[in-house]
């Protein structure tokens, strides 16, 4: 192992320099491509919207939701320094004003509000909504306290959003990942 290696392995410099590879692993289970359209719901985690948005580079389109005008305008701001072109709304998750088929996949960050399963199981609806058929949706949220023993209910809130096939993916790294698709039509 190389000594730059080991320097970028360091946590106090990574918490100095800002980890760039902390969202490589949800980038990944999100399996978006280049040239792609992803919606973010629930932006308290800017650093997510704005790695889906380099991976899917100018040809795609990537775009934010949050209910709280200032998170909205945060995270854009925040995409917005690391070179990273989104569009950010002010939504409730229940309406989130895209047009049906608009994506090809929807990420919900479970942050804040939609830890809440009655807000995550709204804003899953809409999620199916505003998919292609055949898309995806990837609920990440963050693995601690009670998320291991709450990814059963993620998958079901998913199936009664009226997704197909739904289930968990991984539990991995502070993660859980649990995946459905939007019925093809």
């Amino acid at each position: 192992m190389a000594l730059s290696d080991l320097f970028a392995q360091n946590a106090l410099v990574r918490w100095i320099g800002g980890d760039r590879r902390r969202y490589d692993l949800a980038v990944a289970m999100t399996g978006v491509r280049l040239g792609e359209r992803v919606l973010q719901i629930g932006c308290a985690d800017p650093g997510l919207l704005a790695a889906l948005g380099a991976k899917v580079g100018y040809t795609g389109r990537t775009c934010g939701v949050d209910p709280e005008p200032g998170v909205a305008r945060s995270a854009l701001a925040s995409a917005e320094a690391a070179g990273v072109l989104v569009e950010t709304t002010a939504a409730p998750y229940d309406e989130l004003g895209y047009e049906a088929g608009s994506f090809d996949l929807v990420v919900v960050r479970r942050l804040g509000q939609l830890a809440d399963l009655a807000q995550l199981g709204s804003a899953l609806k809409e999620a199916c909504r505003v998919l292609r058929p055949g898309g995806r949706c990837i609920v990440a949220g963050t693995s601690g306290r009670g998320a291991p023993r709450d990814a059963g209910a993620v998958v079901k809130a998913a199936l009664d959003a009226g997704f197909r096939g739904a289930r968990l993916l991984v539990e991995r790294d502070g993660w859980t990942f649990v995946e459905g698709l939007r019925r093809g039509e």
